[in-house]
């Protein structure tokens, strides 16, 4: 009977405590990925977009339409 008691006070501590320490957790890990988004737009912004290659202008092949014999 100690021993549980023992345990739920346990339990409720640490629970009291994950509450407690959980808002400035999530305020953090909202910030760093604040800041990520930040540096990964600012990446973006400064690097010139790529232009596609010309290889979309070469002839590949021919197209053949194949008809349906009965």
């Amino acid at each position: 009977m100690v021993g549980l008691l023992k345990f739920f006070l346990i339990l409720t501590v640490i629970v009291y405590l994950f509450r407690f320490i959980s808002p400035f957790i999530v305020k953090y890990l909202i910030n760093r990925i604040f800041k990520k988004m930040q540096n990964f737009d600012a990446d973006l912004s400064s690097s010139p977009l790529k232009k596609e290659d010309k290889k979309s202008k070469e002839k590949i092949g021919e197209y053949i339409d194949y008809e349906e014999i009965d």
